[in-house]
């Protein structure tokens, strides 16, 4: 398990290359079964990342691939990006150059759980077959082929299958919670540099989304979360390209803009998912003890729920502690003076009574799971009965702890 560094990270390397038309070099792991869509692309000469080919002249690729002043449709990329269709055991690796953008997806922003996609056409035709584009979106636990470039230190890149589990309802990525979601989590993922692109692929080789970046704990505000290595994808779900790729009653976050405060918020609301359906059994739970702690103490005594909660950061588990606390003392002062020979030194009741915790755990895929903890209490509650006929506060104590207690009717009278 391998714990977070602060920053996402856009999987995008600086070659060696020198040379700005110059191609980048890849060859596949696995010679005899080298997926013919998969691209090795180089920008400017000088970054590489991976893509796909998607139509019979036409590359996917992440926005972040492309360069920063032709990130929008119809620029021209003539000399500014070069694919590579790596060899294998029956095909020599082959060059195309980039003729045009065609498609973009909006302005990155601050988190890797943002669209980040474009399509580009090429100079000519392709002479490999093209994988065309899914739009269904993915499931819960589906597993994910992925083809990704690894750029190794001689400037060159190997061509790599590995799979990787879809997780929604994590806190890797709290707005992944349905099929079309916009961003998917792929918890445990591991990739690098370079993979920027790698087409996520059925088993029938259709393209259902592309990797576009390495998650962090610090993402979702849990900076000690010790999730196991995680990557982000754009889910191609959310595209309408007529001719290239139409999705049918696409999510409604697809063109939303993702920053840190909504992923605040999503965090909070999944985590409410999850506790939430505990609520109706905790309030029955607390009343039934606070009742239980009044006939304990004769209704001399009236109690409050006394509950202190700290915010999850991924690795304090214990979230909230419920415990009980007296309150205030349950006689008419009036009748108190009325009456003639109180009891002279301690009364001491014996009290058994349920408190609570409220824990999150986070499984090896960063899902959460609340549970309600008990833990049985046993504890006194002394006080002098004469004090009582003063009007005053009189001193109780209850277990370890002490409290000077007004009468019920003198907080009243302030309310």
């Amino acid at each position: 398990m391998k714990t977070f560094v602060i920053f996402s990270i856009l999987i995008l390397i600086q070659s060696q290359a020198s040379a700005k038309s110059a191609p980048y070099p890849v060859t596949c792991e696995n010679l005899d079964a080298c997926p013919e869509p998969v691209v090795g692309l180089i920008q400017d000469g000088k970054s590489v990342c991976t893509g796909v080919l998607v139509a019979e002249d036409t590359i996917a690729t992440n926005l972040h691939c492309i360069p920063e002043d032709i990130r929008q449709n119809d620029a021209s990329c003539k000399g500014r990006i070069v694919v590579t269709f790596p060899a294998s055991r029956s095909r020599e690796e082959q060059h195309e150059d980039c003729e045009q953008i065609k498609f973009v997806s909006s302005p990155l922003k601050d988190t890797p759980l943002t669209p980040d996609w474009a399509i580009f056409k090429l100079a000519k035709k392709a002479p490999r077959m093209h994988a065309p584009i899914n739009t269904n979106g993915f499931s819960d636990g589906e597993l994910v082929t992925m083809f990704k470039i690894d750029p190794t230190d001689k400037g060159t890149g190997i061509l790599r299958k590995v799979t990787c589990p879809a997780i929604q309802n994590s806190l890797a990525n709290p707005f992944f919670t349905g099929v079309k979601s916009p961003i998917i989590a792929m918890v445990p993922c591991e990739t690098m540099k370079g993979n920027s692109g790698s087409p996520l692929m059925t088993a029938s080789m259709e393209v259902k989304g592309l990797l576009n970046s390495m998650g962090t704990a610090a993402d979702v505000n849990l900076k000690k979360a010790p999730f196991y290595h995680v990557s982000f994808g754009s889910n191609f779900a959310c595209l309408n390209i007529p001719g290239l790729a139409t999705a049918s009653s696409p999510h409604p976050d697809c063109n939303k803009t993702i920053v840190s405060e909504s992923i605040r918020g999503a965090t909070a609301s999944l985590i409410s998912r999850f506790t939430d359906p505990l609520m109706k059994s905790f309030n029955a739970d607390v009343n039934a003890e606070l009742n239980k702690l009044h006939a304990q103490s004769k209704y001399v005594v009236l109690w409050d729920v006394d509950q202190k909660n700290k915010a999850f950061d991924g690795i304090q588990t214990r979230v909230s502690d419920v415990t009980f606390k007296p309150s205030c003392i349950n006689f008419k002062k009036d009748k108190l003076r009325a009456k003639q020979g109180l009891q002279h030194g301690l009364v001491t009741y014996n009290l058994e009574y349920l408190e609570w915790g409220l824990e999150i755990h986070l499984d090896n895929s960063g899902r959460p799971r609340a549970d309600l903890v008990p833990k049985k209490t046993q504890s006194n509650l002394v006080f002098s009965p004469a004090h009582l006929t003063t009007g005053q506060p009189v001193a109780f104590k209850h277990g370890s702890q002490s409290y000077t207690l007004p009468f019920c009717e003198d907080v009243k009278d302030k309310k």
